[in-house]
């Protein structure tokens, strides 16, 4: 976040956010579906309401979710919760005492290591691969560190955008089921899939009482209405619904209608079109220009990953290169990124240059156009290229 602040001027080409383009906000349909519910339902939506959520909404989250592979979803398994942020700390309140410890893959996402730090977890950091978690060494690891929670990114994780395979996602889903783990499944983006075809969540695939699902309509609505969900069989929802409760007692009656009204009818479908087709473009226009500027040879030079949907690229440099001394040259060209080491539970602590993903580094092409990345790549390269390897 502090990058973010430094760099809020405009005078960066930004890859380093994980924010959504600003441009393609619906905002004029926000702005009459407001005045309506303000109008209709004033009253209501100005009001307190109940903890779980908007009764209207949880019947059409669980059914979108239904559909997803979430074969039991009703009502009674959805708790709406301020953005997925809120439903990854209500869970980790929910399943983690000091000390516990946290089965992940390696890299993470950033703010969801921040929540288990805050709740003074340990970790089993699992490696990832082009599928995903590596579920033999996720095996391991719930044998010898006997974990409290697995949490996972399936789709187009953050931050490599690395989508994890069915035949993971079965095993992954048998093995928590096995052990009786409690399971984190964090699907933010589930939305922004550019190519393929959708995958079942790892909750829909095995039978697990402490399996928790969470998504957002942040990344396809507005990141400032601020409203997730999440899925877990109904004892836990309630369980959940009171841990909410002691922090904000429910997430914004008049947001929660505003999304419905707005899913109702029938926008959030050309609006994922929206997103989708110009997503694309951008993902496309990034990983051509670093093909372009930086071609592999018979000795790749960097290597990056191929995201089929999502937001992030994550790029692995020559191991004597650090991506956290190399970002102020790149500023001084006006780019910007996150290094690596961030994502990393293992990197004692995480900024610290000398570990794990020293020499990794995150590209968020979404927020900029298709020139701007073009433009950017190349001054990242450019400064890639100016720096000498370290002996």
């Amino acid at each position: 976040m502090e990058l973010l602040k430094t760099t809020a001027g405009g005078h960066y080409i930004s890859f380093a956010s994980g924010l959504p383009d600003p441009a393609l906000f619906p905002t004029q349909a926000l702005a009459e579906i407001s005045e309506e519910v303000l109008a209709e339902d004033g009253r209501q939506a100005l009001q307190y309401g109940p903890a779980e959520g908007h009764p209207p909404l949880r019947a059409f989250v669980a059914e979108m979710l239904h559909k997803r592979g979430l074969a039991d979803a009703t009502p009674e398994h959805i708790l709406i919760t301020n953005g997925s942020q809120q439903a990854l700390d209500l869970a980790a309140r929910a399943f983690l005492n000091p000390g516990d410890p946290v089965l992940l893959e390696t890299p993470s996402y950033l703010a969801a290591l921040q929540i288990f730090d805050s709740h003074e977890a340990a970790y089993l950091p699992v490696p990832l691969d082009v599928e995903g978690m590596d579920v033999a060494q996720a095996a391991a690891q719930i044998l010898e560190g006997r974990p409290r929670l697995l949490y996972t990114l399936p789709d187009f994780q953050n931050p490599t955008g690395i989508t994890q395979s069915l035949a993971r996602r079965q095993r992954l889903a048998a093995l928590a089921a096995q052990h009786t783990l409690p399971v984190l499944e964090d699907d933010a983006y589930y939305d922004l899939r550019y190519e393929g075809a959708p995958l079942p969540p790892v909750t829909a695939l095995a039978s697990n009482p402490l399996a928790v699902y969470t998504g957002t309509f942040s990344k396809t609505i507005a990141p400032g209405l601020r409203v997730g969900y999440l899925y877990a069989q109904p004892p836990l929802v309630t369980c959940l619904a009171h841990l909410k409760q002691l922090t904000d007692l429910q997430a914004g009656s008049f947001t929660q209608r505003i999304v419905l009204r707005f899913c109702e009818r029938g926008l959030l479908a050309p609006q994922i079109t929206l997103l989708r087709e110009t997503y694309r473009a951008r993902r496309d226009a990034l990983l051509e220009a670093l093909a372009d500027l930086a071609p592999g040879g018979e000795e790749p030079w960097i290597q990056w990953t191929r995201p089929a949907g999502g937001m992030f690229v994550f790029v692995t440099l020559p191991p004597g290169m650090d991506a956290a001394a190399l970002l102020p040259p790149a500023m001084e060209r006006g780019v910007v990124y996150v290094p690596g080491a961030s994502f990393h539970p293992d990197a004692a602590p995480r900024r610290d240059r000398a570990g794990r993903g020293a020499n990794t580094l995150r590209l968020n092409f979404v927020s900029a156009n298709e020139e701007a990345i073009r433009r950017g790549i190349r001054l990242l390269v450019e400064t890639l290229r100016e720096t000498p390897l370290e002996g």
